[in-house]
Protein backbone atom coordinates (compact mmCIF):
# COMPACT_ATOMS: atom_id res chain seq x y z
CA UNK A 1 0.00 0.00 0.00
CA UNK A 2 1.47 3.17 -1.14
CA UNK A 3 1.25 6.19 0.90
CA UNK A 4 -1.16 8.55 -0.75
CA UNK A 5 -0.49 12.11 0.66
CA UNK A 6 2.05 14.19 2.40
CA UNK A 7 0.10 14.68 5.34
CA UNK A 8 1.26 10.74 6.04
CA UNK A 9 4.64 11.90 4.87
CA UNK A 10 4.42 14.54 7.52
CA UNK A 11 3.50 12.14 10.18
CA UNK A 12 6.02 9.87 9.41
CA UNK A 13 8.78 12.10 9.45
CA UNK A 14 7.77 13.63 12.96
CA UNK A 15 7.43 10.35 14.13
CA UNK A 16 11.13 9.82 12.99
CA UNK A 17 12.24 13.12 14.46
CA UNK A 18 10.78 12.18 17.57
CA UNK A 19 12.02 8.44 18.01
CA UNK A 20 15.53 10.02 17.19
CA UNK A 21 15.76 11.72 20.35
CA UNK A 22 15.27 8.89 22.63
CA UNK A 23 18.54 7.99 20.90
CA UNK A 24 16.80 5.55 18.61
CA UNK A 25 17.60 6.77 15.29
CA UNK A 26 14.99 5.13 13.66
CA UNK A 27 11.58 4.12 13.00
CA UNK A 28 8.73 1.96 11.53
CA UNK A 29 6.37 2.65 8.07
CA UNK A 30 2.94 3.69 10.52
CA UNK A 31 0.91 3.64 7.27
CA UNK A 32 1.94 1.14 5.24
CA UNK A 33 3.27 -1.53 7.54
CA UNK A 34 6.42 -2.21 5.34
CA UNK A 35 10.09 -1.49 5.86
CA UNK A 36 10.53 0.71 3.56
CA UNK A 37 13.59 3.41 2.98
CA UNK A 38 14.00 7.07 4.31
CA UNK A 39 16.10 9.52 1.56
CA UNK A 40 17.11 13.00 2.54
CA UNK A 41 18.82 15.01 -0.58
CA UNK A 42 18.77 17.67 -2.50
CA UNK A 43 20.74 16.43 -5.61
CA UNK A 44 23.42 19.03 -4.89
CA UNK A 45 26.37 16.92 -4.15
CA UNK A 46 26.97 13.60 -3.52
CA UNK A 47 27.41 14.12 -0.02
CA UNK A 48 24.46 16.21 0.64
CA UNK A 49 22.32 13.37 -1.09
CA UNK A 50 23.54 10.57 0.68
CA UNK A 51 24.50 12.10 4.69
CA UNK A 52 22.22 14.06 6.91
CA UNK A 53 23.50 15.90 10.80
CA UNK A 54 20.63 16.25 13.05
CA UNK A 55 21.23 17.57 16.62
CA UNK A 56 18.75 16.50 18.75
CA UNK A 57 18.28 18.35 22.02
CA UNK A 58 15.89 17.38 25.03
CA UNK A 59 15.20 20.69 26.89
CA UNK A 60 14.53 20.84 30.98
CA UNK A 61 11.40 22.32 32.27
CA UNK A 62 12.22 25.73 31.54
CA UNK A 63 13.23 24.97 28.29
CA UNK A 64 16.61 27.14 28.97
CA UNK A 65 19.19 24.64 29.00
CA UNK A 66 19.57 20.96 26.50
CA UNK A 67 20.22 18.22 29.19
CA UNK A 68 20.12 15.91 26.47
CA UNK A 69 22.28 16.49 23.41
CA UNK A 70 22.91 13.76 20.81
CA UNK A 71 24.38 14.29 17.27
CA UNK A 72 23.06 12.01 15.12
CA UNK A 73 24.24 11.30 11.03
CA UNK A 74 21.98 9.19 9.39
CA UNK A 75 23.07 7.64 5.78
CA UNK A 76 20.49 6.84 3.05
CA UNK A 77 22.89 4.51 1.36
CA UNK A 78 23.16 2.03 3.73
CA UNK A 79 20.14 3.03 6.19
CA UNK A 80 22.31 3.21 8.91
CA UNK A 81 22.45 6.25 11.63
CA UNK A 82 25.15 7.11 13.80
CA UNK A 83 25.07 8.71 17.31
CA UNK A 84 27.31 11.02 19.32
CA UNK A 85 26.01 11.37 22.68
CA UNK A 86 27.90 15.19 24.31
CA UNK A 87 27.65 15.38 27.76
CA UNK A 88 25.89 18.26 29.16
CA UNK A 89 28.94 19.53 31.14
CA UNK A 90 31.24 19.51 28.19
CA UNK A 91 33.21 22.38 28.61
CA UNK A 92 33.66 24.57 25.72
CA UNK A 93 35.20 28.01 24.80
CA UNK A 94 32.71 30.76 24.34
CA UNK A 95 33.29 34.20 24.13
CA UNK A 96 29.67 35.33 24.77
CA UNK A 97 28.75 33.99 28.11
CA UNK A 98 30.29 33.31 31.89
CA UNK A 99 28.74 29.60 31.55
CA UNK A 100 31.10 27.05 29.94
CA UNK A 101 28.92 24.11 29.54
CA UNK A 102 27.39 23.28 26.01
CA UNK A 103 24.31 22.68 28.08
CA UNK A 104 23.90 26.77 28.39
CA UNK A 105 24.40 27.36 24.66
CA UNK A 106 20.53 26.85 24.35
CA UNK A 107 19.81 29.56 26.61
CA UNK A 108 21.92 32.57 24.15
CA UNK A 109 19.89 34.50 21.87
CA UNK A 110 20.41 32.88 18.89
CA UNK A 111 19.71 29.59 20.72
CA UNK A 112 19.96 26.58 17.96
CA UNK A 113 23.11 28.15 16.19
CA UNK A 114 24.86 28.78 18.84
CA UNK A 115 24.15 24.92 19.83
CA UNK A 116 25.60 23.82 16.42
CA UNK A 117 28.50 26.17 16.73
CA UNK A 118 29.45 24.66 19.73
CA UNK A 119 29.13 20.77 18.36
CA UNK A 120 30.77 21.71 15.71
CA UNK A 121 33.72 23.03 17.94
CA UNK A 122 34.34 19.60 19.54
CA UNK A 123 33.56 17.61 16.63
CA UNK A 124 34.14 19.12 13.43
CA UNK A 125 30.63 18.38 12.14
CA UNK A 126 27.95 20.81 11.83
CA UNK A 127 24.52 20.00 12.06
CA UNK A 128 22.33 21.36 8.97
CA UNK A 129 18.82 20.42 10.94
CA UNK A 130 17.63 20.94 14.62
CA UNK A 131 14.87 18.91 16.60
CA UNK A 132 14.52 20.10 20.42
CA UNK A 133 12.18 18.33 22.20
CA UNK A 134 11.22 19.01 25.67
CA UNK A 135 11.04 16.34 28.76
CA UNK A 136 7.27 16.44 28.95
CA UNK A 137 7.22 14.90 25.39
CA UNK A 138 9.91 12.85 26.64
CA UNK A 139 7.52 11.25 29.62
CA UNK A 140 4.31 11.50 27.77
CA UNK A 141 5.90 9.14 24.56
CA UNK A 142 7.53 6.71 27.44
CA UNK A 143 3.71 6.64 29.01
CA UNK A 144 2.59 6.11 25.13
CA UNK A 145 4.32 2.68 24.44
CA UNK A 146 3.86 1.50 27.72
CA UNK A 147 7.04 2.66 29.53
CA UNK A 148 10.87 1.05 29.02
CA UNK A 149 12.82 -1.90 30.79
CA UNK A 150 15.72 -1.29 32.26
CA UNK A 151 17.98 -2.48 35.21
CA UNK A 152 18.25 1.10 37.87
CA UNK A 153 21.96 0.21 38.89
CA UNK A 154 21.62 2.17 42.12
CA UNK A 155 19.60 3.44 44.22
CA UNK A 156 18.99 6.97 43.27
CA UNK A 157 17.15 10.25 45.09
CA UNK A 158 18.12 13.42 44.73
CA UNK A 159 16.10 16.48 45.31
CA UNK A 160 16.27 20.53 44.11
CA UNK A 161 13.37 22.58 44.61
CA UNK A 162 15.01 24.90 42.43
CA UNK A 163 14.56 22.99 39.41
CA UNK A 164 11.14 21.32 40.90
CA UNK A 165 13.08 17.86 40.44
CA UNK A 166 12.67 14.86 42.69
CA UNK A 167 14.38 11.50 41.74
CA UNK A 168 13.31 8.41 43.46
CA UNK A 169 14.46 5.31 41.81
CA UNK A 170 15.19 2.02 43.88
CA UNK A 171 17.59 -0.50 41.48
CA UNK A 172 17.10 -3.77 39.88
CA UNK A 173 15.25 -4.65 36.98
CA UNK A 174 11.90 -3.05 36.43
CA UNK A 175 9.50 -0.86 33.77
CA UNK A 176 10.24 2.27 34.06
CA UNK A 177 7.40 5.03 33.25
CA UNK A 178 7.85 8.11 31.54
CA UNK A 179 8.27 10.24 34.88
CA UNK A 180 10.55 7.52 36.13
CA UNK A 181 12.50 7.57 32.65
CA UNK A 182 12.95 10.76 33.47
CA UNK A 183 14.00 10.38 36.75
CA UNK A 184 16.52 7.74 34.99
CA UNK A 185 17.73 9.90 32.54
CA UNK A 186 18.57 13.17 34.41
CA UNK A 187 19.77 11.10 37.44
CA UNK A 188 23.87 12.42 38.06
CA UNK A 189 24.35 11.69 42.05
CA UNK A 190 22.49 11.65 45.40
CA UNK A 191 21.71 14.32 47.67
CA UNK A 192 24.51 12.67 50.03
CA UNK A 193 27.13 13.21 47.24
CA UNK A 194 26.73 9.02 46.19
CA UNK A 195 26.34 8.37 42.53
CA UNK A 196 28.13 6.38 39.43
CA UNK A 197 31.51 5.96 40.54
CA UNK A 198 32.74 7.20 37.28
CA UNK A 199 30.80 10.13 36.77
CA UNK A 200 29.39 11.51 33.48
CA UNK A 201 31.29 8.32 31.97
CA UNK A 202 28.89 5.82 33.82
CA UNK A 203 25.96 7.98 33.61
CA UNK A 204 26.55 8.23 29.56
CA UNK A 205 26.73 4.51 29.48
CA UNK A 206 23.58 3.92 31.66
CA UNK A 207 21.47 6.29 29.34
CA UNK A 208 23.11 3.86 26.17
CA UNK A 209 21.12 1.14 27.97
CA UNK A 210 17.84 2.94 27.96
CA UNK A 211 18.29 4.14 24.71
CA UNK A 212 18.81 0.37 23.33
CA UNK A 213 15.65 -1.16 25.34
CA UNK A 214 13.71 2.24 24.41
CA UNK A 215 15.06 1.43 20.62
CA UNK A 216 13.66 -2.52 21.09
CA UNK A 217 9.98 -1.52 22.15
CA UNK A 218 9.63 1.21 19.51
CA UNK A 219 10.48 -1.19 17.06
CA UNK A 220 8.00 -3.64 17.96
CA UNK A 221 4.79 -4.11 16.37
CA UNK A 222 2.64 -3.35 19.39
CA UNK A 223 4.03 0.39 18.94
CA UNK A 224 2.60 0.46 15.66
CA UNK A 225 -0.75 0.73 16.59
CA UNK A 226 -0.04 3.55 18.94
CA UNK A 227 1.17 5.94 16.17
CA UNK A 228 -1.88 8.45 16.54
CA UNK A 229 -1.05 9.14 19.88
CA UNK A 230 2.82 9.54 19.45
CA UNK A 231 2.27 11.99 16.70
CA UNK A 232 0.05 14.00 19.28
CA UNK A 233 2.84 14.06 21.59
CA UNK A 234 5.68 15.11 19.04
CA UNK A 235 3.47 18.05 17.60
CA UNK A 236 2.57 19.45 20.38
CA UNK A 237 6.24 19.26 22.27
CA UNK A 238 9.13 19.18 18.98
CA UNK A 239 10.48 22.44 17.64
CA UNK A 240 12.31 21.67 14.69
CA UNK A 241 13.67 23.43 10.97
CA UNK A 242 12.44 20.69 9.17
CA UNK A 243 9.49 22.46 7.40
CA UNK A 244 6.51 21.07 5.29
CA UNK A 245 8.05 22.09 2.81
CA UNK A 246 11.16 20.22 3.36
CA UNK A 247 9.21 17.02 3.97
CA UNK A 248 7.56 17.51 0.71
CA UNK A 249 11.15 18.57 -1.30
CA UNK A 250 13.92 15.65 0.83
CA UNK A 251 11.41 12.91 2.42
CA UNK A 252 10.84 10.26 -0.48
CA UNK A 253 10.06 7.45 1.98
CA UNK A 254 9.15 6.54 5.16
CA UNK A 255 11.78 5.25 7.59
CA UNK A 256 12.62 1.73 8.52
CA UNK A 257 15.64 0.91 10.39
CA UNK A 258 17.47 -2.38 12.28
CA UNK A 259 19.09 -2.23 15.31
CA UNK A 260 22.28 -3.63 13.77
CA UNK A 261 22.07 -0.17 11.82
CA UNK A 262 22.48 1.98 15.01
CA UNK A 263 25.59 2.35 16.64
CA UNK A 264 25.07 5.19 20.22
CA UNK A 265 28.45 6.48 21.04
CA UNK A 266 30.03 8.58 24.00
CA UNK A 267 32.08 11.35 22.96
CA UNK A 268 35.66 10.54 24.58
CA UNK A 269 36.94 12.46 27.91
CA UNK A 270 36.71 12.36 31.53
CA UNK A 271 35.12 14.92 34.71
CA UNK A 272 37.25 17.21 36.41
CA UNK A 273 37.80 20.62 37.94
CA UNK A 274 38.53 23.55 35.76
CA UNK A 275 40.80 26.69 37.00
CA UNK A 276 37.42 28.38 37.97
CA UNK A 277 36.54 25.73 40.21
CA UNK A 278 33.17 24.63 38.37
CA UNK A 279 33.67 20.92 37.71
CA UNK A 280 33.43 19.88 33.48
CA UNK A 281 33.51 17.25 31.04
CA UNK A 282 36.97 17.51 28.92
CA UNK A 283 36.87 16.12 25.74
CA UNK A 284 39.88 14.15 24.74
CA UNK A 285 40.33 16.13 21.33
CA UNK A 286 42.80 13.39 19.90
CA UNK A 287 40.51 10.33 20.30
CA UNK A 288 37.28 12.80 19.20
CA UNK A 289 39.04 13.16 16.21
CA UNK A 290 40.37 9.55 15.98
CA UNK A 291 36.32 8.49 16.56
CA UNK A 292 34.74 11.12 14.08
CA UNK A 293 37.06 9.43 11.24
CA UNK A 294 36.05 6.32 12.07
CA UNK A 295 32.66 6.62 12.45
CA UNK A 296 31.37 9.86 10.91
CA UNK A 297 33.95 10.62 8.00
CA UNK A 298 34.51 6.79 6.58
CA UNK A 299 31.03 7.16 6.01
CA UNK A 300 31.16 10.27 3.92
CA UNK A 301 33.72 8.48 1.75
CA UNK A 302 31.96 5.00 1.88
CA UNK A 303 28.43 6.96 0.77
CA UNK A 304 30.46 8.52 -2.25
CA UNK A 305 31.59 5.15 -3.36
CA UNK A 306 28.89 4.15 -6.28
CA UNK A 307 30.54 7.31 -8.42
CA UNK A 308 33.81 5.77 -7.93
CA UNK A 309 32.96 1.56 -8.66
CA UNK A 310 34.21 0.17 -11.75
CA UNK A 311 32.96 -3.22 -12.66
CA UNK A 312 36.63 -4.04 -12.92
CA UNK A 313 37.06 -3.33 -8.66
CA UNK A 314 35.87 -6.76 -7.96
CA UNK A 315 38.92 -8.37 -9.81
CA UNK A 316 41.76 -6.82 -7.92
CA UNK A 317 42.62 -8.25 -4.62
CA UNK A 318 44.10 -6.24 -1.63
CA UNK A 319 45.94 -6.45 1.27
CA UNK A 320 45.63 -3.85 4.19
CA UNK A 321 48.95 -2.76 5.94
CA UNK A 322 48.29 -0.16 9.04
CA UNK A 323 51.36 1.53 9.54
CA UNK A 324 49.64 4.17 11.10
CA UNK A 325 50.67 3.61 14.87
CA UNK A 326 47.10 3.89 16.18
CA UNK A 327 46.19 1.46 19.02
CA UNK A 328 43.64 -0.66 17.54
CA UNK A 329 41.24 0.09 20.90
CA UNK A 330 41.37 3.85 19.91
CA UNK A 331 40.35 3.16 16.22
CA UNK A 332 40.26 -0.17 14.35
CA UNK A 333 41.87 1.39 11.01
CA UNK A 334 42.20 -1.90 9.12
CA UNK A 335 38.74 -2.62 9.71
CA UNK A 336 37.76 0.86 8.71
CA UNK A 337 39.37 0.94 5.82
CA UNK A 338 38.28 -3.12 4.87
CA UNK A 339 34.92 -1.90 5.16
CA UNK A 340 35.10 0.77 2.68
CA UNK A 341 37.07 -1.58 0.15
CA UNK A 342 34.10 -3.65 0.50
CA UNK A 343 31.87 -0.43 -0.61
CA UNK A 344 33.98 -0.19 -3.52
CA UNK A 345 33.57 -3.87 -4.08
CA UNK A 346 38.04 -4.84 -4.07
CA UNK A 347 38.20 -8.21 -2.61
CA UNK A 348 40.15 -7.52 1.06
CA UNK A 349 42.35 -10.85 0.68
CA UNK A 350 44.34 -10.17 4.17
CA UNK A 351 45.57 -7.70 6.81
CA UNK A 352 48.50 -6.77 9.28
CA UNK A 353 49.53 -4.02 11.52
CA UNK A 354 53.03 -3.03 11.87
CA UNK A 355 55.04 -1.23 14.25
CA UNK A 356 56.91 0.44 11.49
CA UNK A 357 55.03 3.99 11.27
CA UNK A 358 55.05 5.44 7.84
CA UNK A 359 53.96 9.24 7.51
CA UNK A 360 51.95 8.84 3.93
CA UNK A 361 49.56 6.28 2.54
CA UNK A 362 50.49 5.05 -0.34
CA UNK A 363 49.44 2.05 -3.09
CA UNK A 364 52.09 -0.82 -3.96
CA UNK A 365 51.65 -2.32 -6.88
CA UNK A 366 52.15 -6.13 -6.98
CA UNK A 367 50.41 -6.94 -10.28
CA UNK A 368 49.79 -4.76 -13.03
CA UNK A 369 49.25 -1.00 -12.77
CA UNK A 370 45.08 -1.41 -13.93
CA UNK A 371 44.83 -2.95 -10.39
CA UNK A 372 46.58 -0.20 -8.80
CA UNK A 373 45.12 2.81 -10.57
CA UNK A 374 41.53 1.60 -9.73
CA UNK A 375 42.38 1.64 -6.21
CA UNK A 376 44.25 4.71 -6.79
CA UNK A 377 40.84 6.23 -8.31
CA UNK A 378 38.70 6.29 -4.84
CA UNK A 379 41.78 7.06 -2.99
CA UNK A 380 42.44 10.58 -5.25
CA UNK A 381 45.40 11.75 -3.07
CA UNK A 382 47.45 8.89 -3.11
CA UNK A 383 50.12 7.77 -4.55
CA UNK A 384 51.10 4.71 -6.64
CA UNK A 385 54.55 3.93 -5.07
CA UNK A 386 57.30 2.59 -7.85
CA UNK A 387 57.14 0.11 -10.13
CA UNK A 388 55.67 -3.46 -9.90
CA UNK A 389 56.87 -4.76 -6.38
CA UNK A 390 56.99 -8.64 -6.49
CA UNK A 391 54.94 -9.86 -3.52
CA UNK A 392 55.95 -12.24 -1.35
CA UNK A 393 53.73 -14.59 0.06
CA UNK A 394 53.98 -14.66 4.16
CA UNK A 395 53.20 -18.20 6.78
CA UNK A 396 49.75 -19.00 5.97
CA UNK A 397 48.57 -16.46 3.21
CA UNK A 398 46.89 -18.40 0.69
CA UNK A 399 45.58 -15.50 -1.43
CA UNK A 400 48.98 -13.06 -3.22
CA UNK A 401 46.89 -9.73 -3.62
CA UNK A 402 47.07 -7.60 -6.77
CA UNK A 403 47.91 -4.38 -4.78
CA UNK A 404 48.81 -3.69 -0.88
CA UNK A 405 47.31 -0.68 0.86
CA UNK A 406 49.60 0.62 3.14
CA UNK A 407 47.72 3.13 5.50
CA UNK A 408 49.95 5.91 6.81
CA UNK A 409 49.70 8.38 9.64
CA UNK A 410 48.24 10.53 7.43
CA UNK A 411 45.07 8.70 7.91
CA UNK A 412 43.38 11.24 9.77
CA UNK A 413 44.33 14.00 7.07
Amino acid sequence: MRVKSPLRLTVAIIILLMLIYVGLAGAMSVITGKPVQLGFWNGEKVRKDKIQDIVVAGTDEDGIRTDLILLCRYNMSDNSVTALQIPRDTRVESDTRTDKKINSAYSTAKKEETLCDEIESITGIRPEKYVIVSFRAFRQLIDAIGGVEVNVPMRMYYTDPIQNLTIDLYPGQQVLSGRQAEMFMRFRYNNDGTGYPNGDIDRIAAQKKFYEAALKKLLSGSTILKAPKILGIVTDNVKTDFTGEDVMKYISKIPSFKMDKIKILALPGEGAYGDDGISYFFHNEKETELLIEEYFLSMEKVSAATDKISPKNKYVKVKILDATGIDVNTADVIKVVSDMLSEYKFKVVSSEKTDRIQDHTKIINHNNKNAAELVKAVYGGVEVAGPVETYVKKPGEKTEPDVTLVIGSDFLS
